[in-house]
């Protein structure tokens, strides 16, 4: 019997023989294949340590669709500091969606697929940051490998469930399977609410402790130019606690981030985040320490034409324990953190 693996291989070889054999275009409606992409690049300096220039990702996300019920789509990159060209390095997402006559149409997504749950988006040119947030990189997984189901009730009601093999596993670490879903709610134009939960054993070898989150997310863009966001984010997990007396790993976090465009040319997003590590084994693995973190960005925003993309991003991150480092100091001895970076797009 093929496993999870062995499936999602089959579709990626699948899609590199129909790179070569079919023709290219950016037109909607047909089915010729659509490539399109993007670069990034940036400078980060951490704490007046010298800096660093990096080019942080390339990706090329190809999109067949076979015909009116059936399509194919993966997001191939290179990601800076995965530590190899491993296969679930180079591929993001890779997954088949067949659309079923059902009601107003029932789309079944099979392979790997980013996760469809929180405010913040995985990929730089839909940021409007160079980082993210607390809750997107501690309260939520990047990516889900699986089967999910999409059905729109309305034009004010969406649901998508999803069975998958865990958080950011290609293949399955516990032989236990984890479900989520997400429902979106759009009560008036301009506002969109996403409420989501996802419930799962997430250890490996170990099928007994589930993870369990809660998370609902906001947008509302109901006045020209302005984009106000927010997530609020809570979870816990069953005797994986760290922190001394905690059983348990409990955490809490919330965002919110507003961005202005003055022109075409220029904008401004200003956000502000917390997250409150109650068990001790979320924000750091190799801390032992309940932790309370808050992070303010601002971030200029400039669009230079022709799909370029640039912005410059000021991070404060302060903690109510010492857990970061200067620049001279080998242990941990601060309890703040300062970030800038200048970080380039290019959309293709």
């Amino acid at each position: 019997m093929y496993g999870i693996k062995r499936i999602a291989t089959g579709i990626f070889v699948l899609l590199g023989a129909i790179f070569f054999l079919a023709p290219i275009s950016r037109a909607e409606g047909d089915t010729a294949l659509k490539l399109s992409g993007f670069v990034d690049a940036a400078y980060a300096d951490a704490d007046g340590s010298d800096g660093t220039l990096s080019l942080d990702q390339v990706e090329i996300d190809v999109e067949k669709k076979l015909d009116e019920k059936v399509s194919l789509r993966a997001d191939l990159n290179y990601l800076a500091g995965t530590g190899g060209l491993a296969f679930d390095d180079i591929v993001e997402q890779g997954y088949v969606t067949y659309a079923l006559s059902v009601g107003n149409g029932l789309d079944l997504t099979f392979g790997k697929f980013n996760a469809p749950i929180g405010f913040e988006l995985l990929d730089a040119p839909d940021m409007y940051q160079y980082s993210h947030a607390l809750v997107f990189d501690n309260g939520l997984p990047t990516n889900l490998t699986g089967l999910m189901g999409s059905y729109a009730f309305s034009d004010m009601v969406d649901v998508a469930i999803y069975l998958v093999n865990g958080w950011d596993n290609n293949t399955d670490n516990n032989n236990s399977k984890t479900v989520g879903g997400r429902i979106g709610i759009t009560p008036m134009e301009g506002v969109n609410i996403g409420i989501s939960g996802i419930s799962g054993p997430e250890v490996d070898d170990n099928i007994t402790d589930k993870r369990n989150v809660f998370d609902i997310d906001f947008t509302i863009t109901m006045i020209e130019n302005l984009i106000i966001g927010g997530e609020f984010n809570t979870g816990k997990e069953e005797n994986q606690g760290t922190a001394t007396g905690e059983t348990d790993s409990k955490w809490t976090g919330y965002l919110l981030m507003a961005h202005y465009d003055f022109t075409d040319i220029y904008g401004i997003t200003a956000r502000y985040d917390y997250f409150n590590d109650k068990g001790g084994s979320r924000l750091d693995d190799t801390d032992t320490l309940k932790e309370k973190r808050t992070v303010f960005t601002i971030a200029p925003t400039f669009s230079l034409g022709g799909g370029a993309g640039m912005l410059v991003e000021y991070r404060y991150e302060k903690s109510d324990e010492n857990v970061f480092k200067n620049k001279a100091a080998v242990k941990r001895i601060e309890d703040s953190s300062d970030t800038i970076a200048v970080e380039f797009t290019y959309s293709f």
